[in-house]
């Protein structure tokens, strides 16, 4: 008779329990902000851009809030000028020379094509790391963006020739092993 009572009360505990969580499941608590968020807030966007460590002379990310309707029309050229912007980091330094301009951008198939002016060759200041890193500060910074793979180089519409640094031939086509 014991036996019975307590697998009664335990199952009369279990359904009290089952209906206190059934109806305490799913209450919504509301939470209210601090502050109200503006529609620009929400418009905000995270990028990162590759710049080289003045110390370490390896590449390091900054990222931007950047508002993300700038980067709805064509967030390639976006990108590539926000780096010839250079950085707002003390540590940083910008590895493209200042008179470098962006000509435009085209993305084919998984490929960007970036056209740039012919002082990102003719100024180019430093050793091959400085070189190398100046083009891997942009393949890394528009490889970010899920449907570009690839970046081909080009100056003033032509595959860069000239590229040279200490014997090294650089090519035009670049991949980013992500």
């Amino acid at each position: 008779m014991r036996k019975k009572i307590i697998i009664a009360v335990i199952i009369l505990l279990a359904i009290a329990l089952g209906v206190f969580i059934y109806f305490n499941v799913g209450i919504e608590t509301e939470y209210t902000p601090e502050t109200e968020i503006d529609e620009q807030e929400c418009r905000n966007t995270v990028v990162s851009l590759y710049f080289q460590n003045k110390q370490t002379k390896e590449l390091q990310i900054e990222t931007r809030l950047i508002d993300s309707k700038e980067l709805l029309d064509n967030p390639y050229n976006k990108l590539i000028n926000l780096l010839l912007e250079g950085t707002s980091l003390e540590t940083l330094e910008s590895t493209i020379p200042k008179e470098t301009k962006l000509i435009g951008t085209l993305l084919e198939n998984d490929c960007l094509m970036i056209n740039l002016s012919k002082e990102f060759i003719e100024n180019q200041t430093g050793d091959v790391i400085a070189k190398t890193n100046a083009i891997y500060s942009i393949v890394n910074t528009v490889t970010e963006l899920k449907e570009v793979s690839s970046v081909n180089l080009l100056i003033e519409g032509e595959a860069s020739k000239g590229f040279e640094a200490d014997g090294i031939k650089f090519d035009n086509v670049f991949v980013r092993t992500k």
